[in-house]
């Protein structure tokens, strides 16, 4: 019998939150009962097609949602092709554009999943998000969200107390981070850190990670341990913002 065939909307693949949550679930369900197909817009940067096709999952990709005259029409043709029964969008308020293109295709089972809300600092995300969050629920049949405070967000609190949203806790494979010695020496010897004090931080660059922060509390760290180092790993919009700062604080790049 052939897996059930879900059509994963994600949107943008940068390597970031969203795409390794749907990659965790991916890599630990039963795939011989259901498959995931990505549907990734041609301007993503990072796209795991060897993993994804490895696992018997497929990759379509379509023009940016920022096109979106092409884009919804693109959506409808693919969801009518594949004869998908399940689309589940991972793209938040943006949502409600592949599932309009779903309930256009006949598809019958429609997954709002919401990742975030509305955050302070970026002002005309935000526009675009409360702009489209009444229409969260229109073409959705279900409804999904990271945590509590997400899924009242753009969902509502009646619909969370009523159990209309399931939450998807962002798992993680603990096994991959358990802790190894000789992991941990080789990479300190590779980067130069050999009996240094180091904190780390991954994560994108950008408002939310609150970088900014994080670099005045360690200038405070180093004043008390000149041995203390600060290791910021990631990327994002702004990148070249944390490195300018880090320069004047006198830090390496």
């Amino acid at each position: 019998m052939e897996p059930i065939r879900i059509a994963q909307v994600v949107g943008k693949m940068m390597n970031g939150g969203v795409e390794a949550v749907v990659m965790n679930y991916y890599r630990h369900i039963d795939r011989s009962k259901v498959q995931f197909d990505f549907i990734v817009d041609e301007d993503s940067t990072y796209i795991p097609r060897e993993e994804i096709e490895s696992l018997g999952g497929r990759i379509f990709i379509i023009p940016p949602y920022q096109k979106i005259n092409k884009y919804i029409p693109a959506l409808i043709k693919l969801f009518k092709e594949n004869s998908y029964k399940i689309v589940h969008s991972h793209i938040n308020t943006l949502s409600v554009f592949p599932l309009y293109a779903a309930k256009k295709a006949g598809v019958p089972v429609r997954i709002a999943h919401n990742h975030s809300t509305a955050a302070p600092g970026e002002w005309k995300k935000n526009i675009l998000k409360y702009t489209l969050r009444p229409f969260a629920k229109v073409y959705a049949t279900h409804y999904a969200a990271c945590s509590k405070y997400a899924g009242e967000w753009l969902f509502g609190k009646k619909s969370m107390g009523r159990g209309e949203v399931t939450i998807f806790n962002n798992a993680i494979d603990l096994d991959k981070f358990k802790y190894d010695e000789n992991v941990r020496n080789e990479v300190r010897k590779e980067l130069g850190l050999e009996g240094k004090f180091v904190i780390g931080h991954v994560g994108r660059f950008c408002y939310q990670k609150n970088q900014e922060f994080l670099i005045d509390v360690f200038e405070e760290v180093y004043k008390q341990n000149p041995n203390a180092v600060l290791m910021l790993v990631g990327d994002g919009p702004d990148r070249e913002k944390i490195e300018e700062k880090v320069k004047k604080l006198g830090g390496g790049g």
